[in-house]
């Protein structure tokens, strides 16, 4: 896996730089007299299931972005917040991607994605009123990916791969917006790299269409979407 470790540090690095300037006694401030947006305690829990709705859009790879679109990701995932910020956790993924009529013309195939992670991630409170949660995390785990629906202009023939497994590392961050101190809704945006090449050679796609001057490349797509920020059993309380 040529550039995860590298990938991993760098994320990591980032994540950490967050936690540490988040630790800082913050600045002491007059309250406003006249704020319409009521005040959150900062607080931390030690459990905070969360959930995800996404949908995948294939990157870097011209062959998968020429046949591939994505139609949703759902993931879920509990975390254990260790010290002020800092939690790790565990997730599952699922994800579609299909390839449509305005990518190969009467053709119907899919691409179901499962994942599972272990996660390193950090939470760190934004502004005064402690209402928005920035939360960064890498995620590194197992995929499994099957593909459904593919064939070969010839009958007597299949494709040379219909599914794999691999290692897979996802970058995310998340930003949540407080409803309560432990509840919240917000936005997320995650980078997906597997350790698998996609080849359309494989899959026998150029049965179907041309990839002339289109070499396989990484299997990497960009997910957004939208996410649930829940948390229990509370921690000491942070002024």
């Amino acid at each position: 896996m040529k550039n995860f470790f590298i990938y991993c540090f760098l994320f990591l690095s980032v994540i950490y730089s967050s936690a540490l300037l988040g630790q800082e006694e913050p600045i002491v401030s007059v309250p406003s007299q006249t704020s319409e947006i009521p005040s959150l305690p900062k607080q931390y829990y030690f459990l905070s299931p969360r959930v995800s709705v996404t949908v995948p859009h294939p990157m870097s790879n011209k062959a998968f972005k020429k046949c591939f679109v994505g139609i949703y990701e759902v993931s879920g995932g509990l975390n254990f917040m260790y010290y002020k910020g800092l939690f790790i956790g565990a997730s599952y993924k699922n994800g579609l991607l299909k390839i449509t009529e305005n990518k190969i013309t009467d053709f119907n195939a899919s691409m179901k994605i499962n994942n599972v992670a272990l996660k390193l991630g950090v939470d760190s409170y934004l502004g005064e009123n402690n209402r928005v949660v920035f939360s960064s995390a890498i995620s590194v785990g197992q995929n499994w990916t099957k593909y459904l629906g593919l064939h070969t202009k010839d009958q007597t023939k299949h494709p040379a791969l219909t599914e794999y497994q691999s290692i897979f590392v996802e970058p995310e961050i998340n930003l949540f917006f407080l409803v309560e101190s432990n509840f919240g809704i917000g936005a997320t945006l995650a980078y997906s790299i597997f350790d698998k090449n996609f080849d359309p050679y494989e899959l026998a796609l150029n049965d179907w269409t041309s990839f002339q001057n289109i070499k396989p490349g990484s299997t990497t797509y960009l997910s957004f979407g939208f996410g649930f920020y829940y948390s229990l059993i509370a921690k000491k309380k942070q002024k």
